[in-house]
């Protein structure tokens, strides 16, 4: 699984591994997934650290291949690495463009197109993007970000029909609210940004939004997204495929 150094990512490792899966945790920060591969290796189970960036072809193909070569052919497959950038898409640089598309939509793309190869050919598979509720509705002031995951369910959706005839599910999780440092990055911009919250921490603009939009008006953990997850995984939900989920406490309805 990619991003898997900490929040949801480190979240949904561990959840799996205690379902019984080896995993694969890759990330760009190899240090973190250094440590997290070590602490599900110390419990007893088989865990294999990748440092790569999922933008990057020749990574995704070698994250595929080093799995496969310790660990063996891979069943499951979770794109959950992110980023985000906020602002004015006025404001927006192509830069900061390139980046909510390479690492969200295109990441996606190439992990997802290098081990679904393995999957046809054994006729057996699971893919979870980890999307947003900002891949199902406009959000301004993360216009990138938000683009970004639009794609991303679309290719869920996409990679569905193509692979159902292969036994392959790909089915997609939407986060709602949970405190990730790009929410800690996006309430300091909404600081410096509108005066009314320049006495505001972090946390309470954090804290404010959920309870404005949120009918349970609860943040949600990366528990809740492993949870799910975990759950798409399973042969309980082999009849579950093309969907995009979501956990966000009633912020987006459908």
């Amino acid at each position: 699984m990619t991003g898997a150094a900490s929040g949801i990512g480190r979240a949904i490792a561990l959840r799996l591994s205690r379902e019984g899966a080896a995993v694969a945790a890759a990330d760009l920060d190899g240090k973190a997934v250094d440590h997290l591969a070590r602490e599900i290796t110390e419990t007893g189970n088989r865990a294999l650290a990748v440092q790569m960036d999922v933008s990057v072809e020749k990574d995704a193909e070698r994250m595929v291949k080093e799995t496969q070569e310790r660990l063996g052919p891979v069943d499951i497959l979770v794109n959950n690495a992110g980023a985000g950038t906020t602002g004015l898409i006025v404001n927006h640089s192509v830069e900061d463009w390139e980046k909510n598309m390479g690492v969200n939509l295109r990441g996606t793309f190439l992990c997802s197109r290098e081990v679904a190869k393995g999957m046809i050919l054994r006729k057996k598979g699971r893919i979870v993007n980890i999307a947003s509720i900002s891949g199902k509705q406009g959000e301004e002031f993360i216009g990138g970000y938000c683009t970004s995951k639009f794609g991303v369910i679309g290719l869920t959706q996409v990679l569905a029909k193509e692979l159902a005839r292969y036994q392959v599910r790909v089915n997609a999780v939407c986060p709602g609210y949970i405190w990730t440092p790009m929410w800690e990055n996006m309430a300091r911009w909404f600081r410096e940004s509108f005066p009314s919250l320049a006495d505001k921490s972090p946390q309470e603009i954090f804290e404010n939004r959920v309870k404005s939009v949120t009918p349970l008006r609860r943040p949600q953990t990366p528990e809740d997204i492993a949870a799910l997850v975990a759950f798409l995984v399973s042969e309980e939900a082999r009849n579950i495929t093309g969907q995009s989920i979501n956990v966000d406490g009633g912020a987006v309805m459908h």
